[in-house]
């Protein structure tokens, strides 16, 4: 399959590195790169272009027309409740509740994640209806039926229980309440990542208690992923002189793994309702 589907010997190293890490010190790292980062944001432009989540500073691969599909399933209305599922630094929910003017909880397993969540709140003039809190995603704590819609971000493919998280997604979402979802399909075991992936969410949805109204793929995904990852890789040098180069190279060998998994996935957006 050519070159892009052998990983490189930097594709090694940072593998070795990377299985060091707790998954949290892996998203700590990435998240507050991500915020500072102009090139990096230059970067994501240029590989959406049109698409791009402005304003969202997203560190996954969705695009805004997905986000927008996704949000707009929702019917969220002031008053109502956005919980979102791996959320990060906070972008995307912060973007619906603003679009919305529903409230919204977030959970991740990154304390810098949080931390940087509730201060984009706090800038935004949305503390008052936001809370993020440090959690597990299968395991929420939250009360049953408490939550209005959910969306989950780029974040199951990480998860090594997705049997767990669809059940809690469930959960935790009243009845009729809205779940959108993307990830990536994958069959067996990622190396790379660690973790047993999923070749079809769809079966682990219905056996939650979701009705899943769309599975699809985005529109233009392959080409947007791969100039998203190609763009890190060429922006390598300039992103060590605006980061440490460590976590540089971290975000450049990510991108390298990605290329090489590209053949073996594929990604889709997901619109599941609670029965």
């Amino acid at each position: 399959m050519g070159k892009l589907c052998r990983p490189s010997a930097g594709y090694a190293d940072w593998r070795r590195e990377y299985a060091g890490l707790g998954i949290a010190d892996r998203f700590d790292n990435s998240h507050a790169a991500r915020l500072r980062s102009v090139v990096i944001e230059r970067i994501h432009r240029g590989a959406f272009g049109t698409d791009y989540a402005a304003g969202t500073h997203i560190n996954g691969f969705y695009s805004r027309s997905t986000l927008q599909r996704l949000f707009a399933a929702t019917n969220l209305a002031p008053g109502r409740t956005l919980i979102d599922l791996g959320c990060g630094h906070g972008g995307p929910g912060l973007w619906v509740a603003t679009e919305t003017g529903a409230s919204l909880i977030g959970i991740d397993i990154s304390p810098v994640g949080v931390a940087l969540a509730s201060e984009q709140a706090m800038r935004l003039g949305l503390a008052e209806r936001t809370s993020f809190m440090v959690g597990d995603l299968t395991v929420t704590g939250l009360p049953d039926a408490s939550c209005d819609a959910a969306l989950s971000l780029d974040v199951l493919i990480f998860v090594p229980n997705k049997a767990a998280a669809a059940h809690e997604f469930a959960r935790i979402l009243k009845t009729g309440g809205i779940l959108g979802l993307t990830s990536w399909e994958q069959s067996g075991y990622s190396e790379r990542l660690g973790v047993e992936q999923c070749a079809d969410y769809r079966p682990l949805l219905e056996a939650a208690g979701l009705t899943v109204e769309a599975y699809e793929e985005p529109p233009d995904w392959q080409r947007q992923h791969r100039a998203l990852r190609e763009g890190l890789i060429a922006g390598e040098a300039e992103l060590s002189g605006e980061m440490e180069p460590a976590v540089a190279a971290r975000f450049a060998a990510m991108a390298r793994g990605g290329l090489a998994d590209m053949p073996l996935r594929r990604y889709i957006q997901v619109i599941a309702q609670k029965r």
